[in-house]
Formats: structure tokens, C-alpha cells, sequence
């Protein structure tokens, strides 16, 4: 998926759960390197013939540690993510896999809820019967496998027709077991293959000499045709020019190879000769093999270890960037990106490995991260924390035992860690109150978000250190009073949902970067966000104004946006309000006293550049959105609200988007348009408003039940006007996601013909009186339609007897039909 669609999926987390569906892929494009030597397309080539032949279920590919398997994997799973016949499915299955996690993963793939059933024979029946539902060839492919997995366990794929398994492991005896029909022994590379990865890793911009080209073969062939061996050495090396350095390097260099990866991995780890850099690159061993880590999350554990150094909480995250970006640069992490792409970085099971030795042999950490098989039952390390555990830890510098839910109490003789740098009981909901804390006066970091404590800890007003201070989701109902002045070295706090934040306090954090909090009142909140102003540090904000669901309360980490949250407030009559400078996120549900026009509310000479992502919900009194009278124009004012995102829910009263003669900026930068349970609305928008939907890429429509038209007629419409507009050709050039549920009275999408050549995912549910499809494609377009992958259509007999504008389309859209409905 690329980076725009990525932008609007993270919208749609802010759009609450309606959306959570709007660009659902099963997979995406795995990042990788594009194959150079001839055997690795040749294996590809392979494999791919194997998939095509329909007496071929299973293969199994196999080779030593750092040979390139999971490489070739993402290639063919790339492949078949561009074949539109196929859905594919990617599990990293490693030596501490469960099999209720790779059961849970198989039931994203097929919209199967199984977070009710925990029976593990009766989840493998339900996903076998959603298997069997799917309508394309699925290819699942198993990444990283240590022994026998019972496919039995997980819905018995291969006993369902159309389902093909792929499988990498460093054991051939594995595939063996497994029953794999074809395998394929991925093999070192030869010397000229190996070489030309190794000159690739280096970089163009490294120029070799004939002296230092003969000491660089030299040490790429130390690497025994290992491809991991060489790109990681070679990012180690890249840049150098001086030869006496080369030559230096291979001196430092170990002769006893003998295809031992580790050495060559260590090599590389050791020529960072940074200590910083090492360190931080160890420390991401503590995750979990395989593991998208958020970069963000990781760099905050760097900031807890004091890892990376800056004068305010930005410049420690920049200094921590540029360290992963040095060491992805260096091949010794790969840049990627999570579930719902947010940047990450992930460690090769071998270079884990090599770190995990690394920190065995020279220990630095206590680790108990439930991912290996030496790791104590939660409830023996919880009950080993009474207070000798601690008594002899003087220097202890950060203790993390979040997400321990069987944990208490804590021993009292935590209050005399006085080296403590940081303290993070997150998650620990049972714990209900904490020791003394006023001795720890060298504390930067105290994170106890979602904890059960119900007082602030005694002597937190001495933590004058304390940059961090997280205190969502607990049970706290109020503060210390003043205790926030006596902080001044704050840069990120989030205060206790039930706590009105106390605006002349937070006035004088002076350096305070990230802050969430709740108002209990509009005028507070201006209040707080015009004693900003004096600063120059901006602030990234999730702010509650009202009385907010705190059942919901804060993320589990702020997002780098400026969010504002009214709930259940009632807003005076005839006030419009200006929103603050740079928002991002604005989000009203059930309000009261608002105009019937939403944007008559609030003024804009105040949001982002990018413009402002807003959700409306259960809020009677609006009628419009945006709704000009016939003697103004709004197309040259300035303070008129500029949409990037907008999100409508239960609005009883809504007649339409919007009327009148309206700014082209508000809705010329709209992305996302998810409307649902407007009951009064008839039509969406009208045509007019179509020229300033250049940039629309998701439009859901669910649970309308007077709709009768998407895309309308303007009011006044005359017979004349009318005809024209149905010859009419209207375009959404960038539409990716169209979907329609729940819209008895639809019976239109468009009169006129409709271009959206960039068609990604298309559904139809419950949408009876839809009877013409009035997408187009111009003769000339050799490939209409180039990114189609899906149509999923909840009724067979009413798609056969639709219209489409050009009837060529009925038989090129046949091949994306899905019929199917998302299963509970």
C-alpha cells in the first residue's frame, strides 16, 4: 500500500471503529531488496511454476541460517499480491510461536471473530468453514519454521480446495514432516554471485581501487556465499576509500569462518566502534524474533535508558531516528512498517541471535519478555518482587514491569532506588497504590497509564527531574494541588481522564511538548491553548472537553497529532468559535446548542496545512454540514473550514453534505468521506461539488434509509438540464474504496457517467434498488481499471442483473466478484 492510502488509514483509526474497515487489504508489499544474481530468479522462477501446477499443494524451501529464504518468501509473496487471482496470507510462525496467535492471524485474513471462542479444536472448525467460503486461490505461506506444525490446528488449509501452502525452514527434515509435495534447497551463493552482492552493498558511491577491490573479494569470500554475511559486512564497510583501512579491516577480520554467520554478523556489530549505537542496537534483541517495532516506542525505551541525549523531548527522538536510521543504513535492521503502518524496524532472526549472545555473555538486562524458553511463569517473577529482590540493586537505573497483571504491590524498598531513572508500571491494572517515590529524585520517566492506583504516589512534587509523566486510564480523580508547578522539567504528561486539568498549573510548564488532558468547559480550554502562545516549543495534543466517556480515555501512546475531543457539552447558542492553530483532528459527539450548520461553529484560520480531519456523531440539531445562504459567498473566506477527513454518524436531522455557493478549498483536499445512520439525508452532494472531489479516495456509506442518490441532482433541475447531466462525464480520478451498505431507497450512484480509474475495493450490501453502475472507461484505456483487486457483493442474483454503463464491463469486473458477507 503505498504512503498516501497508508496516511488515510491512520485517519480511519480516528474514525472510530465504522472505518477500521474502509482500506482493508489481506496483505501488503513486503519491503525487499530486488533479486541480482541469477540463481535467486531462477528459485523464484521455480517456485512459481510449482504454484501454477494444480497437483502441487505444498512446497517447502530450506537452507542454512542467512541464506536467503525468507528473502525469495517475500519476492514470491510480492508476486502474488500483484496477481489479482490470489489472496495471500504471511505467518511468522519461529521457535516460540502459539498456535491461538497464528489461529487469530488466519482469522484477520478471513474476517472470522473468534475473540469469543477459546476452545482451540472448535476456533480450527470455524476457520475451516470460513476457508472454505473464499472464492479466489489462496496461497499461505509459513515463514521461519523450527518442527511439525499441525496444520490441523490451524483450519486444515491444504483439505480445502483451492488453498496451496508455503513453507521456509533451515531443516529439509522439517519439510519432510510437513508433507511438503516440491522442495527447493536455497544454496550459498558462488563467488561471482557473492561478489556482486557485496560490490551492490557497498554502494556505487564507494569507489574501489584495483588494491582495495582485491582486499574486498577477500573478505567477501570469508563470507562463504552467505547473502546475509554480505550485505551486512558490506554495509559495515561502505564508504571506506583508504586502503590501509580495508586492509586493517581484514586483518581484524576472522579466518576460521567455516560458514559461521554469527562471526561475520559480529564483525559487522563491532565496527560500529559506537557505544551508543551498540547498545541501542542490542536492546532491540529484548523484542520478540520477527517483530515490527515501532520506532517510536523503541526510541522511548532509549530515552528511559538514557541512550540518546537532546535539550528537549524532540531532539532525543531526532537523535534516536538518526541512530536507527544509521543502523538500517548499516543492514543491521530493516526498516518496515506495522499493522497499521506506522514506521518500524524489525531485527533478522540471526542478528537477534548474535545480539542475544552478545548480551549473554557481557549482561546488561534482566529480561522477561515471555519470548524464550528460560523464561519464569508471570506469577514466579511477580511473587520473586518482595523486598530483598531489590535491596542490592542500588545503581538499578530503569525498572519496566509493564503489562505484569498479576502484580499488587510493590515492595517498599523501591523508595530507596535513588539511581532509578525511570519507573513503568503501565499496564499493571491490579496494582492499586505504590511506596513513597519522594527519595527517587534522579526520575525522568514514571509511567503507571492503566494502572488501579487511586492516589498520586507520595512525594511525586519532589520528582523535580521528571520529564515523563503519564497517568492516563488510572483511577485518579484528582491532584496534589499545585503539584504540577513543582515539575518544571515536564515535556510529555497525560493527566488522569476524571481530572479537570488545572489551566493556571499547566500554564507554567514552560517546556511541556506532548500533553493530553480533559477540560471541563470550552472557555478553560481556549484558555489553556492562549497561554501556549508565550512558547515557543509547539505542543502535540489529545485534549477532552466536557464530560468525555473516560471508559475510552487516552491512547496507549499520544499520537504526533493535535486532537480535540467534545463530548456531551452544550455550546452557547449563536457563538462561533476559532478553532486552534494547526489542528489536525477535531471530533463533536453528542453536543447540544449547535446551528444547524456544523461549520457555523467553528472558524478556521487555525488548521493544519494539510487540513482538518473531523468526526460528527449523535449531534440532532445539525442539518448541514456546510450550508450557505443565497445572499453570501463563502468563496474567498478565509476562516471557512478546510476538510481532509470527514466522518458523519446518527446525525437524526442531517439533510445533506452541504448547499449554497461554498468555498472550492473546503472540501478540494477531502480524503475520506465515511457517512452512516443519516436517516433523513436523500441525496450525498450534489453534482456540482464533484470538481472539488479531485483528491476523495474512500467514500463508505452505510445505513442510510431515505438515500436515494450519491452523487444528486442540484435543486431546480430542469428536464432540459437534467438530459445534460446524464450525458455528462464526471470524474474521481483518485477513488480507491467505494463502499455501499444498508441503502434500501438507493437508486442511483450517478445519472451521468462516472470515471474512477484508480479503483481499488468495491462493496454492495443490502442496496435493492440500485439497478445501473454508472462507472466508464474511455476505449482508448489499453488496462481500464489497473489496481482493481476486489468487488464483494452480498447478492448474486441482484449483481447479474445490473446495468453497467458500458457492457464490456460486466465481463471484465466478473473476474474481482466476491460473494460474501463479513462473518461474526
Amino acid at each position: 500500500m503505498d504512503g498516501r492510502v497508508g496516511e488515510l488509514f491512520e485517519q480511519s483509526r480516528d474514525f472510530g471503529e465504522l472505518v477500521c474497515d474502509v482500506y482493508e487489504r489481506e496483505e501488503y508489499p513486503m519491503p525487499v531488496q530486488p533479486f541480482q544474481e541469477e540463481k535467486s530468479k531462477q528459485n523464484l522462477e521455480v517456485v512459481w511454476t510449482w504454484l501454477q501446477d494444480e497437483n502441487v499443494s505444498s512446497i517447502g524451501i530450506y537452507g542454512m541460517g542467512g541464506v536467503g529464504k525468507t528473502t525469495l518468501a517475500k519476492h514470491i509473496h510480492n508476486r502474488l499480491i500483484d496477481d489479482h487471482r490470489y489472496q495471500v496470507r504471511w505467518l511468522t510462525v519461529s521457535q516460540g510461536f502459539s498456535v491461538k496467535e497464528l489461529q487469530d492471524e488466519l482469522a484477520k485474513f478471513v474476517k472470522l471473530d473468534l475473540s469469543n471462542e477459546e476452545d482451540e479444536i472448535r476456533r480450527s472448525a470455524k476457520l475451516k468453514g470460513a476457508f472454505q467460503e473464499m472464492n479466489k486461490m489462496v496461497i499461505i505461506i509459513l515463514d521461519d519454521v523450527w518442527d511439525r506444525l499441525s496444520l490441523e490446528k490451524l483450519g486444515d488449509p491444504l483439505g480445502v480446495e483451492g488453498y496451496k501452502l508455503i513453507l521456509t525452514t533451515r531443516s529439509n527434515e522439517v519439510c519432510l514432516k510437513m508433507g511438503c509435495q516440491k522442495l527447493l534447497e536455497v544454496k550459498t551463493l558462488n563467488a561471482d554471485d557473492a561478489w556482486e552482492l557485496f560490490r551492490k552493498g557497498l554502494g556505487f558511491e564507494t569507489q574501489l581501487s584495483p588494491d582495495i577491490e582485491r582486499v574486498a573479494k577477500s573478505m567477501a569470500e570469508r563470507c562463504e556465499g552467505l547473502p546475509l554475511g554480505l550485505i551486512t559486512l558490506a554495509g559495515s564497510m561502505r564508504g571506506l576509500t583508504d586502503i590501509r583501512e580495508w586492509r586493517n579491516a581484514l586483518n581484524e577480520f576472522p579466518e576460521d569462518m567455516e560458514s559461521d554467520v554469527f562471526k561475520v554478523l559480529k564483525y559487522s556489530y563491532d565496527r560500529l566502534r559506537d557505544t551508543t549505537m551498540q547498545e541501542c542496537f542490542l536492546y532491540c534483541a529484548l523484542y520478540p524474533e520477527d517483530y515490527a517495532i515501532l520506532r517510536d516506542e523503541l526510541i522511548g525505551r532509549f530515552i528511559m535508558e538514557g541512550l540518546v541525549k537532546g535539550s528537549s523531548r524532540e531532539d532525543e527522538f531526532n537523535h534516536g531516528h538518526t541512530i536507527l536510521n544509521k543502523l538500517v543504513k548499516l543492514c543491521l535492521l530493516e526498516a518496515t512498517v506495522d499493522d497499521s503502518e506506522d514506521e518500524a524496524v524489525r531485527m533478522h532472526d540471526l542478528l537477534r541471535e548474535m545480539a542475544l549472545r552478545i548480551t549473554t555473555n557481557k549482561p546488561r538486562y534482566i529480561v522477561r519478555a515471555g519470548i524464550g524458553p528460560q523464561v519464569l511463569e508471570e506469577q514466579d517473577w511477580v511473587s520473586n518482587l518482595d523486598s530483598p529482590f531489590f535491596q542490592y540493586m542500588n545503581n538499578l537505573q530503569v525498572l519496566d514491569l509493564s503489562y505484569n497483571f498479576e502484580l499488587m504491590d510493590l515492595p517498599s524498598c523501591i523508595s530507596n532506588l535513588e539511581s532509578l531513572r525511570a519507573l513503568s508500571l503501565r499496564g499493571c491494572y491490579r496494582l492499586k497504590s505504590m511506596p513513597p517515590l519522594g527519595k527517587l529524585k534522579n526520575l525522568r520517566v514514571l509511567n503507571v497509564f492503566e494502572t488501579g492506583i487511586e492516589e498520586v504516589p507520595q512525594g511525586t512534587e519532589n520528582l523535580v527531574k521528571l520529564k515523563f509523566l503519564d497517568m492516563g486510564r488510572t483511577g485518579l480523580d484528582e491532584l496534589p494541588k499545585e503539584i504540577l508547578t513543582k515539575l518544571p522539567r515536564l515535556q510529555y504528561l497525560i493527566l488522569p481522564e476524571r481530572v479537570n486539568a488545572p489551566v493556571e498549573d499547566l500554564a507554567s510548564l514552560e517546556l511541556l511538548e506532548e500533553f493530553g488532558g480533559r477540560f471541563c468547559d470550552l472557555h478553560n480550554f481556549y484558555k489553556f491553548m492562549s497561554s501556549r502562545h508565550n512558547y515557543e516549543k509547539d505542543l502535540w495534543y489529545t485534549i477532552f472537553v466536557g464530560q468525555v466517556n473516560i471508559d475510552g480515555g487516552f491512547d496507549d501512546c499520544l499520537p504526533k497529532y493535535r486532537r480535540v475531543i467534545v463530548e456531551d457539552y452544550t455550546i452557547e447558542a449563536a457563538t462561533s468559535s476559532f478553532l486552534p492553530h494547526g489542528i489536525d483532528f477535531l471530533q463533536i459527539s453528542k453536543c447540544h446548542g449547535l446551528s444547524s450548520c456544523f461549520v457555523d461553529n467553528f472558524l478556521s484560520r487555525t488548521t493544519s496545512s494539510r487540513g482538518l480531519t473531523c468526526k460528527i456523531e449523535y449531534c440532532d440539531e445539525i442539518e448541514w454540514i456546510v450550508n450557505v445562504p443565497s445572499d453570501r459567498d463563502t468563496t474567498t473566506d478565509p476562516h471557512c473550514i478546510s476538510f481532509h477527513g470527514l466522518s458523519v454518524h446518527g446525525l437524526q436531522n442531517l439533510v445533506g453534505l452541504c448547499e449554497g455557493k461554498i468555498a472550492s478549498r473546503t472540501f478540494s483536499g477531502l480524503t475520506v468521506l465515511v457517512i452512516d445512520n443519516c436517516n433523513r439525508m436523500k441525496k450525498l452532494f450534489p453534482r456540482a461539488i464533484l470538481q472539488d472531489l479531485k483528491k476523495l479516495e474512500v467514500l463508505v456509506v452505510f445505513g442510510c434509509s431515505e438515500m436515494e442518490a450519491i452523487i444528486g441532482r442540484e435543486e431546480g433541475e430542469g428536464s432540459s438540464q437534467r438530459s445534460a447531466s446524464t450525458s455528462t462525464t464526471a470524474d474521481l480520478p483518485k477513488l480507491k474504496v467505494l463502499k455501499l451498505h444498508y441503502l434500501p431507497e438507493l437508486k442511483s450512484i450517478c445519472e451521468g457517467k462516472l470515471m474512477c480509474d484508480s479503483l481499488e475495493n468495491m462493496e454492495f450490501c443490502n442496496c435493492p434498488n440500485l439497478k445501473r453502475m454508472p462507472f466508464y472507461t474511455p476505449t482508448t484505456n489499453e488496462r481500464p481499471f489497473p489496481s482493481l483487486e476486489e468487488i464483494e457483493v452480498d447478492d448474486e442474483n441482484w449483481w447479474e442483473r445490473l446495468e453497467c454503463e458500458q457492457s464490456h464491463l460486466n465481463t471484465l469486473f466478473q473476474p474481482y466478484i466476491r460473494y460474501s458477507l463479513v462473518r461474526h
